[in-house]
């Protein structure tokens, strides 16, 4: 079960987080993600840092923990639904054509987001 927390606003990166829900799935072992938190800017900081990676590379190298966020945001004039597991794996879709991009952040994201990567 998700918690929904909206915190709707632009940031600094031509994005505008709309919201923001935690899942933690029922796993024996969470891992301490009831402790983890994102806010819109993290959202951002994110998607700036993060690359973008085929669909392969990210099957092969994304870690997938019991944790994840995601919501809805505005880029441009363009909506997306987003999500973001802990340890660094990331989708972004595009609501009009239903793309997904998948982006990985592993070292980059250490530095800029310790909190989401366990650090």
């Amino acid at each position: 079960m998700g918690i929904h927390i909206s915190r709707p606003g632009p940031t600094n990166t031509g994005l505008a987080v709309i919201d923001i829900e935690r899942q933690v799935d029922n796993a024996a072992d969470t891992l301490g993600c009831e402790t983890l938190s994102l806010t819109p800017k993290d959202v951002a900081t994110y998607f700036s840092t993060a690359h973008e990676v085929s669909a392969a590379t990210f099957h092969a190298e994304s870690i997938i923990l019991p944790c994840s966020f995601s919501g809805t945001l505005m880029k441009g004039r363009a909506k997306y639904a987003w999500r973001i597991h802990a340890a660094g794996a990331g989708y972004l879709t595009a609501e009009a054509t239903g793309q997904t991009q998948r982006f990985l952040c592993q070292a980059a994201c250490e530095k800029a987001l310790p909190a989401l990567m366990g650090q």
